[in-house]
């Protein structure tokens, strides 16, 4: 009796529903892929023909085989990622003795005390150590000793 049944509905099924079962999955994730790349590349770099060439490659070829070389081909990082980077090393500076990151207003290295910053001697005024003149007025940053 279930066999019967079985073959029934199995003749009454129509072949191009069987089409629809196997090809609709596919369709959804080709444009699953494209969706999701033209998303993700959009925040990754601003260079428009980068972009409309990542996505042509997602969307011309099957999704099965360039999907995964996308991966291989954007950008590592996010643009978000890399100005909140640019911004982190613009108010930081690097100590000469240690390499620890330090405020850029700090005088003195918060890890190992080291001073970042002197007093020119003709405006009064901090600058770094490292620099040879003052930015300020121009004077050099020797240490002569007066005779």
């Amino acid at each position: 009796m279930i066999q019967q049944l079985l073959t029934n509905i199995v003749s009454n099924f129509n072949v191009k529903y069987i089409w629809y079962i196997i090809f609709f999955p596919f369709v959804v994730f080709w444009i699953w892929t494209v969706l999701y790349a033209t998303k993700d590349i959009s925040h990754r770099t601003d260079s428009v023909l980068y972009q409309v060439f990542l996505i042509l490659l997602v969307f011309l070829w099957t999704p099965l085989v360039w999907f995964p070389l996308y991966f291989v081909f954007r950008p590592a990082r996010y643009l978000d990622d890399i100005s909140w980077r640019k911004s982190i090393e613009n108010l930081s500076i690097e100590c000469l003795d240690c390499n620890s990151l330090n405020y850029k207003d700090n005088n003195y290295c918060v890890n190992c005390g080291s001073e970042l910053k002197l007093e020119c001697k003709e405006c009064s005024k901090k600058y770094y150590i490292w620099y040879d003149y003052c930015p300020h007025c121009g004077a050099p940053n020797l240490d002569i000793e007066e005779s």
